[in-house]
């Protein structure tokens, strides 16, 4: 019984197969490819269709945690862990879930795997990987909102804002979401409605410049008008420290 039927097995996602490898051998436990991944690493991240194969897929993750392999398991430059390959490779949500009643911890996987389950818009697994720990501003470079914002992944950036992120985040460069929002040319009601849920057009990058001063040089009045009339009294270090509650409850 070879190392290499047992890890084709597991991409194809035959649970049976899987099984009776692993009866016959049981040190082939702790086969791995030539990127250093284990069967687990393996599993997770293999691509399944259907409903029938997302559930062989949380199979193979039970029988092969229950043999012994470790939940958490680091690996690659990026130390990802079966949960992040989950969310970010499978896209199977049903997954993910079991993996973190079996222990996973989301704070373990890279950016808390908010990153990924935003690139996708996936948003059940948003609503449980906060939901279990993953912290909602960890920064990676920038927030997961911030990153979802730019990529144009909208539906996945208005739930982190609903669900209380920080819409004010500034990048490396001073730039919140409003700054890239104008020099994207994001639609404007788009801007009215990040406005609406906390954002400060009033807050300076590193040049001193806000995302008004940005938007006021636009021959079109649309992006200026979308960001409101210039608010007082707005606090240097960010919003309105109400921000964030209204953003959990203005729905």
């Amino acid at each position: 019984m070879s190392k290499t039927a047992l890890i084709d097995a597991v991409r194809r996602l035959d649970h049976a197969a899987v099984r009776r490898l692993l009866d016959a051998n049981p040190g082939l436990l702790a086969a791995r490819d030539r990127r250093g991944y284990n069967l687990l690493h393996l599993a997770c991240s293999a691509s399944a269709a259907d409903p029938s194969g997302k559930k062989r897929q949380v199979h193979i993750a039970d029988a092969l945690l229950s043999r012994g392999l470790p939940i958490d398991a680091p690996v690659g430059p990026d130390a990802c862990t079966p949960l992040f390959f989950s969310v970010a490779r499978a896209r199977n949500t049903p997954l993910a879930r079991f993996l973190i009643a079996r222990g996973a911890e989301p704070s373990r996987a890279p950016g808390g795997g908010l990153f990924a389950a935003g690139w996708w818009q996936d948003l059940d697994a948003l609503e449980l990987l906060v939901r279990t720990g993953a912290a909602i501003d960890r920064v990676v470079g920038v927030t997961p909102f911030l990153a979802c914002w730019c990529w144009g992944r909208f539906e996945a950036a208005k739930w982190l804002a609903r669900h209380g992120a920080d819409v004010n985040h500034r990048d490396s460069r001073g730039r919140t979401a409003l700054h890239h929002g104008i020099a994207k040319t994001f639609d404007p009601p788009l801007l009215a409605w990040l406005v609406r849920h906390g954002a400060s057009p009033e807050l300076p990058d590193r040049q001193g410049e806000s995302a008004r001063d940005w938007a006021a040089r636009k021959r079109d009045r649309r992006w200026l008008d979308a960001l409101g009339p210039q608010r007082t009294g707005q606090r240097p270090g960010g919003a309105d420290p109400a921000a964030r509650q209204r953003n959990r409850v203005h729905r």
